[in-house]
């Protein structure tokens, strides 16, 4: 049993590393050559899959089902995010463009970074899934890479045109996860 458990997480795990690499290509944005912050950031990504794909073949663990849970809810707030700008997608991480518009719907509506929050699951995930505490060394860097590129849109979003709507938005909307009184709203 251990086996096809181990080959479905791996492919479950893969299918999202896929998406968000798919992302990167044909979704984001991008205004000039790739900023060296999201180059540090694939990087590390392949790395950290990588080291995912090498723990697996010790077998998965027997947190399997929460790992297929949070690779599911990964995907599926990814692929929300996806539909919510997909007419007016976002730029790369770490780019240095000045926002130009605000998303509040979809996803938006709960958390500031849902692309964010899907990889962190992922990355959560990864780590489950393999029976070593160094696994959590990818989610601990990663989550650090995401919390850097939020805060540095934040910021730009502080320095732009949009700043007053943005503080508002920051009111209502958790940084990566819902604020209780966004889910609660009627």
């Amino acid at each position: 049993m251990q086996a096809p458990l181990t080959i479905i997480t791996g492919l479950a795990g893969l299918a999202c590393f896929a998406a968000f690499s798919w992302a990167v290509k044909k979704h984001f944005r991008q205004t000039g050559a790739m900023p060296p912050g999201m180059k540090l950031t694939s990087g590390l990504s392949l790395l950290g899959l990588a080291w995912f794909a090498w723990h697996l073949t010790a077998g998965v663990s027997q947190a399997w089902p929460l790992v297929l849970a949070l690779f599911a809810a990964s995907y599926c707030i990814f692929s929300w995010a996806v539909r919510a700008t997909r007419h007016t997608p976002p730029t790369l991480a770490f780019d240095t463009d000045q926002p130009s518009f605000l998303l509040r719907h979809g996803p938006y509506q709960y958390v500031r970074h849902p692309f964010y929050l899907a990889y962190l699951l992922f990355w959560t995930a990864t780590a489950l899934a393999a029976q070593t505490v160094l696994a959590w060394a990818a989610p601990v860097i990663m989550a650090a890479l995401y919390f850097a590129a939020a805060t540095r849109e934040e910021r730009k979003f502080a320095e732009s045109d949009l700043s007053s709507a943005y503080a508002a938005y920051r009111a209502q909307a958790g940084m990566f996860l819902p604020r209780p009184s966004a889910l609660f709203a009627s």
